[in-house]
């Protein structure tokens, strides 16, 4: 194998390692009470691994959506409000909630607020609200790392389709390559067949020109006796 080639083989082989070995596989999430533009509210909070804030937004914007809320978001502010969320196994009626994307080291950390109306929901005050949120919560994160994995998949699927293609194209050269050999091997060999015959065809010129010399010689005599 080729230095460079092998040396481009192992460092992608190494960058699809560390992908693959941040690849989220667990989703855990955590209760927290921080300030928000309600006040201070607990909360739960995860992270999403691989995922940008901006693309966090999005998917978060979307998930609202889903759930026929009206979706907020303000490039001014951190939040994103989703007004009116319906989720029967958290609540009967519709719920207001706040999400916060904050950038970290490979993704992005998501703290979601949930007013039922009044009350935010705690483990502590509303336990069973809270164990349906960290169920809808875990499952978000789950769904946000599928779809980036898909996504890395067709990437990666791409590559290979377009590295068969280089392979065909390599074989298609090879095979050129392989008739053009054939057919200068053929034009070599007619070649030699020519030189031998251009050979013999110089060697009888020789000997015809030998004796038109002396043809010549033999009129210019003549005509010497003729003076």
């Amino acid at each position: 194998m080729n230095t460079l080639i092998k040396k481009t083989f192992i460092v992608a082989v190494a960058t699809l390692s560390f992908s693959i070995a941040q690849a989220q596989t667990q989703f855990v999430t955590n209760e927290v009470r921080q300030f928000m533009s309600k006040g201070e509210q607990n909360g739960i909070e995860f992270v999403l691994n691989g995922v940008n804030q901006e693309d966090a937004k999005d998917a978060i914007s979307k998930w609202g959506k889903k759930m026929k809320a009206k979706v907020t978001r303000d490039k001014k502010s951190p939040e994103i409000f989703i007004d009116n969320a319906s989720m029967p196994t958290v609540s009967a009626n519709t719920v207001d909630m706040y999400a916060v994307v904050s950038p970290i080291e490979n993704g992005s950390k998501v703290t979601v607020y949930t007013d039922l109306g009044g009350a935010f929901v705690s483990s502590a005050a509303y336990a069973s609200q809270y164990n349906a949120l960290d169920v809808i919560m875990k499952k978000f994160a789950k769904d946000q790392a599928i779809i980036l994995v898909e996504a890395q998949q067709k990437a990666e699927e791409k590559i290979l389709k377009n590295l068969e293609g280089d392979l065909k194209g390599l074989k298609k050269d090879k095979d050129g390559y392989l008739k053009d050999i054939e057919e200068a091997k053929a034009l070599i060999q007619k070649r030699e067949q020519e030189i031998i015959k251009n050979d013999a065809d110089q060697a009888a010129k020789q000997q015809q020109i030998s004796l038109q010399q002396q043809i010549i010689e033999t009129v210019n005599a003549k005509r010497a006796t003729l003076n």
